[in-house]
């Protein structure tokens, strides 16, 4: 019995000392690798259309960005307005860029909503263009209410209750490792909605994305 339980607790142990490796080779390379784009970058461009009606405004920003930053920003074909629930609330989403360690997208609601903002591995940030974002931080007992030209930054590991007036849109940039926050992203279509139409067209437009990155990449060695 007791030597039973002594190679359990080994194998414990050494599970946990390679998750631990593992996690902290991931925190190494997040932060000696290049990005394509900056948390400022994104939010001066959304911030210099914000107040615009959100399609022209969104419209524009696609415009610039591939001006920016060709090879990176998904053709007007793949481009789709996707359903998101998650945490309780319910928006829609129309990715822009996509890799392993990045996204853009654009994300908003026609519908008053709101519930949990979940809590990730990657940094995120968001500029209002239109309506108004109200985010209530863990630890306080006030709310603050954000407005056209604003950007809210949730960092890695923080968790918050967010609530969206109906037609706000917004511009959204993604740091970190983005897998992770899939799992937050698509629970509430796996265990709750089961709508799994939209659960395929999430995984193919990210899948979309990362292709696009691939090729990205393997085209800087001339491949």
């Amino acid at each position: 019995m007791g030597a039973a339980w002594g190679r359990r607790a080994l194998r414990a142990g050494l599970a946990l000392g390679a998750l631990a490796l593992v996690l902290q080779g991931l925190r190494g390379w997040l932060a000696a690798k290049r990005y394509e784009f900056t948390p400022a970058e994104i939010a001066q461009l959304a911030r210099h259309h914000a107040g615009l009606d959100h399609e022209l405004a969104f419209s524009k920003i696609i415009v610039e960005l591939r001006k920016k930053h060709p090879g990176h920003i998904l053709p007007d074909e793949d481009l789709q307005w996707v359903f998101v629930n998650a945490g309780g609330w319910m928006g829609s989403m129309c990715l822009l860029h996509a890799s392993l360690t990045e996204y853009v997208l654009l994300f908003g609601t026609a519908v008053d909503t709101g519930g949990h903002s979940g809590r990730y591995w990657a940094d995120i940030s968001d500029t209002v263009i239109s309506g108004t974002f109200r985010q209530w931080k863990e630890g306080t007992t006030r709310s603050e209410i954000y407005y056209p030209g604003d950007t809210i930054v949730h960092q890695a590991g923080e968790a918050t209750s967010v609530q969206w007036s109906a037609g706000t849109w917004m511009v959204e940039y993604g740091r970190g490792f983005i897998p992770s926050t899939l799992a937050f992203a698509l629970a509430d279509t796996l265990f709750s909605t089961q709508d799994f139409v939209t659960l395929f067209y999430t995984l193919r437009v990210y899948a979309k994305g990362l292709l696009l990155e691939a090729n990205a990449f393997f085209s800087t060695f001339g491949c």
